[in-house]
């Protein structure tokens, strides 16, 4: 059976009236009925099916961030993930499906057009390309049409491989010793006000009005065992004597976030308001030329991020300074104009690097959390250069760029300011 995507409205009751909300749905044909599936339970229960996965298919080929794969002659598949893969998502049932994608090139072509064309298009179309769809399902039937209202069970997949084998740092030899601790580590249960307390109510995945991924049931034709590589060895201790110190750190599991599955502390961008900066080293110039331009008549206010670069993909070293362990920072001037449009000036550390400053201006309302994020992870897989190609997807969507060049560091902050402003105007 053939399966078309086509855009549907629903009505939802809202306030006494019933409130349409578009959408995308599949619509296939046999024996006469008509089967109507929602592109999004295809997402949620088939293709994404825990929180990682989902924050990556909106993204643009961003799996080979966290591993690489490849068969041997025997047809045997061998995934090795890179640090930023994390531990938890481990689990044989996680790495199971990861295979299946990733074996059947009509289901990663199915994951990577979703992200595609979120960029281009702004919507989520994508093609049904399922050669055998399986499901058990919750429906809903009446006059030649049956509506998947929630898939339960994804039955028959198979993984194209006759062995899958992993590898990760976390996977190593552990030997037993018998030698007491040096230290041991304690977690603070300090809350402040950006700290949820994970006894707390909604701060763990309890149970919720929405959806549970974990319930969609995943069966598959071939049991394929999940192999661990292991890489290094490390030495467990467990005992403890008078001598072991004892560290008071801070607790990482108080914050849910959704890019792993698990519970973690959320690292969201908080904005400063650039008197509220203080920022040493190479970066403290820019924040003074954005205070600078803060004064100008139409520039409203001049709000400020400053992070650490993302690792990137493995082996990529521009994350790092020389020293190759400090972490290379950037920062974000983000100046709202009195006309409600939005300038974002992007510096990084350069460290006697010739890079330019990125200039990024959009007239539409843009989430500029997720630019930066992009952006900056394409500097660093290009090894210190702005990636071209993502720029060139960001203006298909109206976010314009300008790559701006340092001029002499001879020229006094006034007019280094007046610079940067003169490619403001320019962008207009």
């Amino acid at each position: 059976m053939k399966f078309e995507i086509i855009e549907d409205s629903l009505k939802i009751p809202s306030k006494g009236i019933n409130k349409k909300v578009h959408t995308h749905i599949f619509v296939g044909y046999k024996n006469g009925i008509e089967y109507r599936i929602p592109a999004l339970e295809i997402i949620r229960a088939v293709i994404a099916t825990n929180r990682f996965l989902l924050n990556r298919i909106v993204e643009l080929d961003s799996l080979d961030k966290y591993f690489i794969y490849y068969y041997d002659n025997s047809k045997n598949l061998y995934i090795d993930f890179f640090d930023e893969y994390e531990r938890k998502l481990l689990d044989p049932e996680y790495v199971r499906h990861l295979a299946w994608i990733i074996t059947n090139e009509n289901v990663l072509r199915m994951f990577n057009q979703v992200g595609k064309n979120l960029w281009f298009e702004g919507n989520i179309k994508y093609d049904f390309l399922f050669k055998k769809f399986n499901i058990k399902a919750r429906i809903r039937e009446g006059n030649g049409t049956v509506r998947i209202l929630e898939i339960l069970e994804v039955k028959n997949k198979k993984i194209q491989a006759r062995n899958v084998s992993i590898s990760s740092k976390y996977i190593k030899e552990v030997r037993q010793s018998s030698k007491p601790k040096l230290r041991k580590y304690n977690n603070l249960n300090e809350i402040d006000n950006k700290t949820l307390d994970t006894k707390i109510d909604g701060a763990k995945n309890t149970d919720s009005e929405f959806i549970n991924t974990l319930k969609t049931k995943h069966t598959y034709i071939d049991d394929v065992k999940i192999h661990k590589r292991k890489k290094g060895k490390r030495t467990l201790r467990t005992k403890e004597d008078d001598n072991t110190e004892t560290y008071e750190v801070e607790n990482n599991n108080l914050r849910t976030t959704a890019d792993t599955g698990g519970l973690d502390r959320a690292k969201g961008l908080e904005y400063k308001n650039i008197n509220d900066v203080d920022v040493k080293g190479e970066l403290e110039e820019f924040i003074e030329i954005l205070k600078l331009l803060e004064k100008k008549w139409d520039i409203e206010c001049v709000e400020v991020i400053i992070r650490d670069l993302p690792e990137g993909k493995k082996g990529k070293k521009f994350s790092r300074i020389s020293d190759g362990l400090t972490k290379r920072r950037y920062t974000v001037g983000k100046m709202v104009m009195k006309n409600n449009s939005t300038y974002n000036l992007i510096e990084v550390e350069r460290e006697g690097k010739s890079l330019s400053m990125l200039l990024l201006y959009s007239l539409s309302d843009i989430d500029w959390e997720r630019i930066y994020s992009s952006v900056t992870l394409g500097l660093v897989n290009k090894c210190g250069s702005w990636d071209s190609k993502m720029l060139k997807y960001l203006e298909g969507r109206f976010i314009y760029s300008n790559r701006i060049r340092h001029i002499s560091d001879k020229k006094s902050f006034s007019e280094k300011a007046e610079f940067l402003y003169s490619k403001m105007k320019f962008l207009k």
